[in-house]
């Protein structure tokens, strides 16, 4: 009914546009054939104005000049007539020139010739301009209606099963769909922080160990909501096309290295070594701080997966104008059906390891490679572990 009512609006709001096109085209029809009959009198007038001249010249009888330049200029589609000032016609092809012939123009020009004054009188049919409009006008009959029925059709495709409305609605549905997520994701941290300060409050006398204990786990809540809050953001500013980009000259090598050292401690934590082969000083051109961000995030998500004792590799191999970087884990591989879905959001197929983060890391990792022209893939995963690859185009100088 909802899209019943905008296609009616939509109908009704062309057709009055369409109605206000089909006026002003007749319009400026019409004013177009008038100069251009103008033009054509304009011409007649002053050829009339010329033969009177070389009359003239012939005879003294201003009328007999004139019957001459009437007899050689009129025809029966264009009327002329000469007079003098006062009135009194001198040679006309019509009768009473004090009345406008009915469906003529008429363009009037006072001239001087050899002492003698005359009013030349030209005129035309306005058939010709008429007929022009009213072809214009069935035109416009005909092809009006036709107009409105092929836009009001293409309305009502596009506000039901049109590409574009399918893309809306499917954008909806993502947007609807994060901010679902997102406040799931939200809930629970803001909940303990809530349900902690309210214990501490709630019973006096509490000693210092006691508050120390709440404290420390309103400040782990805060930075996990702090982590969350900011790859929304990231994540909202690149679907806005807002996130703007800050290529510099880098070292992809370096940056490599920084990343292996930055994840060491969750890596020893966990008891999972860390490997990486990279072929030396490699110069790539992009935001180191994206880039480091995705580094971190596809790094931390293959140690986080790794068994006990296992290790993590990280491969950087270039291939001509483009850089692989590989980045191997020993977990236990994705299953077959959820490989399709650890790119979309909020997506933890661990439900042991949810409390460590919000899904968010290989979706923001992909948008990153993508924004500098590469991609992130999943390019293998078995019961031994999984490999994702990144590629990432090499500047033209390397």
């Amino acid at each position: 009914m909802r899209r019943a009512r905008i296609v009616a609006w939509y109908s009704l709001v062309l057709a009055i546009v369409l109605t206000a096109f089909a006026g002003v085209i007749i319009w400026q029809q019409g004013r177009v054939g008038a100069r251009r009959v103008s033009r054509e009198l304009d011409a007649l007038s002053g050829t009339l104005e010329n033969v009177l001249r070389d009359e003239m010249t012939e005879t003294n009888d201003p009328r007999a000049a004139a019957e001459e330049a009437r007899s050689t200029i009129a025809t029966a589609a264009r009327p002329v007539a000469i007079a003098e000032p006062g009135g009194r016609v001198l040679a006309a092809d019509w009768k009473g020139l004090d009345v406008r012939p009915e469906g003529f123009t008429v363009q009037r020009r006072s001239v001087s010739i050899a002492g003698h004054a005359f009013v030349l009188l030209v005129a035309a049919p306005l058939d010709d301009v008429r007929r022009e409009q009213r072809g214009v006008v069935q035109s416009m009959l005909i092809g009006m209606p036709i107009v409105l029925l092929l836009a009001v059709g293409g309305g009502w495709w596009l506000a039901t099963s049109g590409p574009l409305v399918s893309q809306l609605r499917e954008s909806l549905q993502v947007q609807r769909q994060f901010m679902a997520d997102a406040s799931h994701e939200l809930r629970t941290p803001v909940s303990v922080i809530q349900s902690a300060t309210e214990v501490a409050l709630s019973r006096p006398g509490r000693d210092a160990t006691d508050y120390q204990q709440t404290i420390g786990i309103i400040a782990i809540e805060a930075r996990r909501l702090t982590r969350l809050v900011d790859d929304m953001l990231v994540l909202a500013r690149a679907d806005a096309g807002g996130y703007p980009l800050h290529p510099v000259p880098l070292y992809l090598d370096d940056l490599v290295d920084e990343c292996r050292r930055a994840v060491e401690v969750l890596a020893r934590e966990r008891g999972v070594a860390l490997r990486t082969s990279t072929p030396g000083d490699l110069p790539l051109r992009g935001d180191e701080h994206l880039l480091r961000r995705m580094l971190l995030n596809v790094v931390q998500n293959a140690v986080t997966h790794t068994r006990r004792g296992g290790a993590v590799s990280i491969e950087v191999t270039p291939n001509g104008r483009q850089v692989a970087i590989r980045v191997r884990d020993e977990g236990e591989g994705i299953p077959e059906a959820d490989r399709t879905r650890i790119f979309d959001r909020f997506v933890q197929l661990d439900a042991a390891r949810r409390g460590a983060g919000a899904g968010l890391g290989l979706p923001i990792a992909r948008w990153i490679a993508e924004a500098h022209g590469g991609s992130l893939e999943l390019e293998e995963s078995r019961p031994t572990g999984s490999t994702f690859v990144i590629d990432l185009p090499l500047p033209a100088s390397s």
